[in-house]
C-alpha cells in the first residue's frame, strides 16, 4: 500500500519487458523469462533498496525501480554504465549507477534489502552475503557455479532454493510454419535470510 492507503500500481508498460526495450551489448541481457522470476524473488516495492550487481544493461534494476524500489546498479565497464543510464532514462526511473568492479565497488553503499547478482564470482557473492540482505538472487549460466553458490549462501545463513529456466520462444519459419527457438538455460538461485 502507498502512503495514501491506495494499492501500488504496476508499471504502465508492465514488467519482464522484451529485450528490445533495452539497449544491450550482443544479447548480453537477462532474458525476460529469467528477469520475471528474478524480479519476483527480489520483491521490489516502495521503501526497499535493491542492488543490481554486475548490472549489464540494467534491466533487472530498472524493472525493480519501475515497481517503486530504490536501486543501485553496480557495473565496471564504462560503456555498460552509459547504457544503464540511457536505459533508466528511457524508462523514466531513477537508478543510481556505481562504476567499479565488485566486490570493491560495494564498499560504502547503503545496506540493501535485496540483491541481484548477475555477474561476478564467488568473491562478489561472499561480499553480498556479508551485508546480510533479506534476499539474494543469483542468475547462473554455468552449471559448475551452482553448487558453490548454493553452499556459500547456506553457510551464510540463507535458506536456498533454485530453478533452472529454459524458455523456447515462437519463431517464424518459411511458408507460415512456426517453430520453437530455445534460449540458453539459466539457473536462478534465491537465498532468503533465516
Amino acid at each position: 500500500m502507498r502512503a495514501d492507503n491506495q494499492p501500488a500500481a504496476a508499471p504502465a508498460g508492465g514488467w519482464a519487458l522484451p529485450e528490445s526495450a533495452y539497449a544491450h551489448r550482443n544479447s548480453m541481457i537477462t532474458k525476460a523469462e529469467v528477469r520475471a522470476l528474478a524480479v519476483a524473488r527480489l520483491r521490489p516495492r516502495l521503501g526497499r533498496l535493491i542492488w543490481d550487481v554486475g548490472a549489464g544493461s540494467g534491466s533487472v534494476g530498472i524493472e525493480c525501480a519501475l515497481l517503486g524500489a530504490a536501486v543501485v546498479a553496480v557495473e565496471r565497464g564504462p560503456a555498460a554504465v552509459a547504457q544503464i543510464r540511457a536505459n533508466a532514462d528511457r524508462h523514466t526511473v531513477d537508478v543510481r549507477v556505481v562504476t567499479g568492479a565488485a566486490p570493491a565497488a560495494l564498499h560504502g553503499l547503503p545496506d540493501p534489502d535485496a540483491v541481484f547478482v548477475g555477474g561476478g564470482g564467488l568473491d562478489v557473492l561472499t561480499a553480498v552475503a556479508a551485508r546480510r540482505p533479506e534476499r539474494v538472487v543469483v542468475a547462473l549460466a554455468a552449471l559448475d557455479r551452482v553448487a558453490p553458490a548454493v553452499h556459500l549462501l547456506r553457510d551464510a545463513g540463507y535458506a536456498v532454493e533454485g530453478s533452472q529456466l529454459a524458455a523456447a520462444r515462437l519463431a517464424d519459419l518459411p511458408g507460415g510454419s512456426i517453430r520453437l527457438a530455445a534460449t540458453n538455460p539459466v539457473v536462478v538461485v534465491t537465498g532468503e535470510r533465516r
